[in-house]
């Protein structure tokens, strides 16, 4: 494994954060953030953000604890760093549904892909889900959270990327076209 996480030394939110990342390759970077719970919502392009008490969890898991130097420097050696530009940026809300006993129509409000994935393959208490709509400059999200109850069912349309979080989130997830 060559999933590594620096000091939490980043203050943010009134918390100290670290930054997880893989020198092997985004692939495993995200199967290992999927074990530790993260949300999908959270990559950064080439790290996750993660907090001081999740970076323990991570070591725990077998993350390599580095220096914040060190882990730019593998990260830059595997060819995986992005430069700033190259992020995908803050995610901005672009719409949100309370919950009101059916799934949300999101048609002409979101790529017609992600409309068909939630319709399709979203299982839901409908009267107990919110819905909401995220953009940034490479993709678009849809995300589902109710207090429990969440799944998914038969075959997501191809290129929908999908991340399920212990039943309470689930992340439906495109690339920004054109």
């Amino acid at each position: 494994m060559t999933v590594l996480v620096d000091e939490a030394i980043w203050p943010w939110r009134g918390g100290r954060w670290a930054h997880l990342v893989s020198d092997e390759s985004v692939v495993e970077l995200h199967d290992f953030a999927v074990r530790l719970g993260l949300r999908r919502m959270s990559f950064q392009g080439d790290h996750y953000d993660v907090t001081a008490e999740v970076r323990d969890e991570a070591i725990a898991m077998g993350a390599e604890p580095v220096r914040g130097r060190d882990l730019v420097r593998r990260l830059r050696g595997a060819g995986l760093r992005l430069a700033a530009a190259e992020r995908p940026g803050h995610w901005h809300k672009v719409g949100l549904w309370p919950p009101v006993g059916v799934a949300p129509d999101l048609r002409g409000l979101v790529p017609d892909l992600l409309v068909e994935a939630l319709e399709g393959c979203v299982v839901a208490d409908w009267g107990s889900t919110t819905t909401a709509s995220f953009r940034r400059s490479s993709e678009i999200a849809v995300v589902v959270e109710s207090a429990g109850g969440l799944g998914l069912e038969g075959q997501l349309p191809a290129g929908v990327e999908v991340r399920c979080n212990h039943g309470r989130v689930v992340e439906l997830f495109v690339p920004v076209q054109g």
